[in-house]
């Protein structure tokens, strides 16, 4: 696994960085950026359920896992061809993103069926290392290439080498041992302490993602258009920010719990610094500063599934923290839509989600709580049973509208037929005259 992470890295890298300056350069604004992840991100969040069902019925899920990995890597290297068209784009987008979460579920549960506690926080830091050093790789190969060449072929270039290293990724999942679920979920009480702590884990990642999702889209066109930063020095930020993920992994998993707070509070910090940093240059510190952060966080929600794997389940839990992402993307791509009319209120917005998850942080989560443990999970149920409360609303409200959109569509339909046959009733009245 932590080879997969090395191979894995590099391929990551060079299309995840790269595809925000292919569609800008392509022309794409910010807002386009923002729905563009909406869209991904929903697309994702559907078939998540249609995921969860399939892995419940495998045996060995390495085969699955194998698949969806090769299929994500050859989604991923088609995006250049069809960037000239925006509909062709946001299809082939949103079934790459719905192909990474895939791979993702498959992968985190996984990691919670092979590994406990302390074993799976060590190979997370272990794999965040390794694929941080083939990151380091790919941004100096896509450095290199953006300042080199000229023309749409270096995109090309990369994303087919991104390709090729990516199938060796895939490859090596071919001598993993059997992948078995092991412990399926059980049904736990309502208000079960490790119901309650992975709900509110999940509060929490789908906020600070959300901040994060939000900053990284809108931080490119930022420098590209607005500083005027040529592409190449978006690429030198990216490589900034991975090599700082060498050290920042290693950093935290020799912390205590605790101390990820700070990590925590620096996700609110980070999109004011970038909007107020007219200086390009100094975007190389600010982005020093945002991936200790978000290796912190990710560390710390990471280390929570696993301590409630052996309750909730590995496929519940791998799902929750692989969903936790879409969920943030659909919901930073369209509320970051609706305010691109100004970019300000776009960074705005990314400080805020950093902030709520922030205080859910503060109050919820015993480990980095400012408040006692007692009123933590206090706080932390009144927290869970208002999620579930708002989540009902909202699945009731969907299911009514939905049922009430079906209802007027058949009753236009019926009326059109009606017309017709009323049409075809009048003609034939007039020719039989």
């Amino acid at each position: 696994m932590v080879l997969e992470a090395f191979f894995g890295g590099y391929y990551v890298t060079i299309t995840r960085s790269i595809t925000p300056i292919l569609l800008v350069v392509s022309g794409y604004a910010a807002e386009d950026l923002l729905l563009l992840n909406g869209f991904a991100g929903l697309a994702s969040l559907f078939t998540a359920l249609s995921i969860r069902r399939v892995l419940e019925n495998i045996k060995d899920i390495r085969y699955y896992l194998l698949i969806s990995h090769i299929t994500e890597r050859a989604l991923w290297v088609l995006v250049p061809v069809f960037s000239w068209s925006k509909q062709y784009v946001v299809l082939l987008y949103s079934a790459a993103v719905l192909a990474s979460t895939s791979t993702g579920i498959a992968m985190s549960t996984s990691f919670y069926s092979l590994f406990r506690d302390r074993a799976y926080r060590d190979l997370i830091a272990y794999r965040t290392s390794m694929s941080s050093v083939a990151s380091v790789l790919a941004q100096i190969t896509a450095l290199i290439a953006l300042a080199a060449m000229e023309g749409f072929q270096k995109y090309i270039l990369l994303y087919t080498t991104a390709f090729a290293v990516g199938l060796v990724s895939s490859t090596l999942l071919l001598f993993t041992p059997p992948i078995k679920l092991g412990l399926r979920e059980t049904r736990l009480p309502v208000i079960d302490e490790s119901e309650v702590r992975a709900t509110i884990t999940y509060l929490l990642l789908v906020s600070l993602l959300s901040a994060s999702s939000t900053l990284n889209i809108v931080w490119v066109p930022r420098l590209i258009k607005d500083l005027n930063a040529p592409d190449y020095m978006v690429v030198a930020l990216g490589l900034t920010q991975i090599v700082t993920n060498i050290f920042a992994s290693m950093f935290w998993r020799m912390r205590s719990l605790g101390s990820h707070r700070v990590a925590v509070a620096g996700l609110s910090i980070a999109p004011l610094l970038v909007y107020f940093s007219p200086i390009t240059v100094a975007h190389l510190g600010i982005a020093v500063f945002y991936s200790f952060s978000m290796v912190g966080t990710n560390l710390y929600a990471a280390t929570m599934y696993a301590g409630v794997v052996n309750k909730i389940g590995a496929l519940r839990s791998g799902l929750m923290l692989s969903t936790s992402n879409a969920l943030a993307l659909t919901i930073s791509g369209f509320i970051g839509y609706a305010l691109s009319f100004n970019t300000a209120y776009v960074f705005i917005l990314a400080s805020l989600f950093g902030a709520i998850g922030l205080v859910i942080g503060l109050i919820a989560m015993p480990e980095i709580a400012v408040v006692s443990r007692e009123h933590s999970r206090f706080y932390a149920r009144i927290l869970y049973m208002s999620s579930i409360a708002s989540y009902n609303f909202v699945m009731f409200t969907v299911v009514e509208t939905a049922i009430i959109t079906l209802r007027l569509i058949g009753l236009i339909l019926g009326i059109l037929l009606l017309f017709l046959i009323y049409k075809m009733i009048h003609y034939i009245t007039i020719l039989a005259r």
